[in-house]
């Protein structure tokens, strides 16, 4: 089905599923997403911004020049998504025990691309980023704590300030720009 120009109100989404529907410039920041499930769904330029995501699911969707500014995914599975050229400023990427708002638990965002998304001022905690595309992104003041960032591609990303505290980098492609970036943020420079 084709959703196309809608506004979604706090109720309209409760305990549904969707499986390969189309999502053309929705607005859902006023949405109250609660016992959702989305497999194969495409959000073409739609706003999700500052929306409530509570035991919400998203299995190989895609999100083209949508925007998913400043939310909180501790209650979202996310499973092989594409967030390519999506605009994500201020979100929290972290996953949360069952019945408990404090203690974390790993959050497996393998499979998904982040290729030219806007993921400025955003924190990644306890992450499983193995072999996830952040190419061309931007990641200004982005905070990577705790995550695994195996075979990750960081090729064109705009790295500035991004933070990698206590994270596992291991054949993690960066070009010399990203390198020169990073290095920089850890107080090293270049000799002439």
């Amino acid at each position: 089905m084709i959703y196309k120009n809608i506004n979604f109100a706090a109720d309209d989404l409760k305990e549904k599923d969707f499986g390969g529907d189309s999502f053309i410039h929705c607005d859902f920041a006023k949405a109250d997403f609660k016992f959702i499930s989305f497999r194969e769904c495409k959000f073409e330029s739609c706003n999700f911004s500052g929306a409530l995501l509570n035991i919400t699911s998203f299995t190989r969707c895609s999100f083209p020049d949508s925007k998913l500014s400043n939310l909180d995914f501790a209650d979202v599975k996310i499973d092989q998504c594409d967030f390519t050229n999506a605009v994500m400023e201020n979100c929290v990427f972290q996953q949360l025990k069952a019945g408990n708002k404090s203690l974390r638990k790993e959050f497996n965002l393998r499979g998904c691309s982040f290729m030219n998304t806007d993921l400025s001022h955003s924190v990644f905690v306890w992450c499983n980023l193995t072999e996830v595309k952040f190419g061309s992104a931007k990641l200004v003041s982005t905070i990577f704590e705790k995550c695994n960032l195996s075979e990750s591609d960081f090729t064109g990303a705009d790295i500035t300030g991004a933070g990698f505290e206590n994270s596992h980098i291991d054949k993690t492609l960066l070009d010399v720009e990203g390198f020169v970036s990073f290095g920089g943020s850890k107080g090293f420079k270049l000799s002439q």
